[in-house]
């Protein structure tokens, strides 16, 4: 098949250790998949097309085929082949396909929806890292701040260091469930992020809105920490009106 053909993204013959080559394949269709080149309506290519396309062996893209099923995203059934799951059924919580999708189409939408599992979460966790975080959680969470000072300086990433603010948190709670939650919360900062400080014309996050965050943890406040972080998302979802 010629790199054009529909529904496949045109370098999948780059990689030809096996590993690699596996890699590529569910990168590709995985993104294919997330983008809607390939949805719950559409036939989804046979073992054989892909092959082709990859230069690829049975095994291989049956381990790929295999790696997708796993993450909610494929269907094979007897005799009607494979088919793309509705995303509803997808592994929402998967690395990958967290990463897929921020690098799909902005959707104000899934922006909600991301804000609102936020919603359920990390008020919680800062509760929880009030109550819990030993004395080198809280020295990180400080430095995390530091580091969302020295963004607002223009000197550190403020992506980055927003992010890794808001994970410092949840590692704290030192509830290993909440803490599973980090690539679908870093996910959804990393969208959110961008979406809030735009929308305030600003270039990076509140530095003050941050400290008046960390300051109830700190004193071990439990409520008023659960609080300032819900009062936080509350405001970030309104801005999405």
């Amino acid at each position: 098949m010629s790199s054009g053909e529909p529904g496949f993204p045109s370098h999948g013959r780059r990689k030809r250790r096996l590993g690699s080559l596996t890699h590529q394949i569910v990168q590709d269709l995985g993104k294919a998949i997330v983008t809607g080149k390939f949805s719950a309506d559409a036939d989804f290519p046979i073992e054989s097309e892909i092959c082709k396309r990859y230069d690829a062996s049975r095994s291989i893209v049956r381990e790929a085929v295999k790696v997708l099923n796993a993450k909610g995203m494929l269907i094979a059934r007897p005799r009607r082949g494979t088919s793309v799951r509705p995303e509803k059924e997808w592994n929402l919580l998967d690395p990958d396909i967290l990463h897929w999708m921020l690098n799909r189409r902005f959707s104000l939408e899934l922006l909600q929806d991301f804000t609102r599992a936020r919603l359920a979460i990390e008020p919680a966790a800062a509760a929880e890292a009030a109550r819990t975080a030993t004395n080198e959680q809280t020295n990180l969470m400080k430095d995390r701040l530091d580091d969302m000072r020295l963004a607002a300086d223009g000197k550190a990433d403020p992506l980055i260091a927003d992010i890794e603010f808001h994970l410092a948190i949840l590692e704290s709670s030192n509830n290993p469930f909440f803490y599973s939650m980090r690539p679908m919360i870093e996910t959804a900062l990393r969208i959110s992020i961008r979406y809030t400080n735009r929308k305030l014309r600003q270039r990076v996050a509140s530095f003050e809105e941050h400290e008046n965050l960390l300051e109830p943890i700190l004193d071990r406040d439990v409520a008023s920490a659960a609080a300032v972080s819900r009062a936080v998302l509350e405001r970030n979802l309104s801005l999405m009106d």
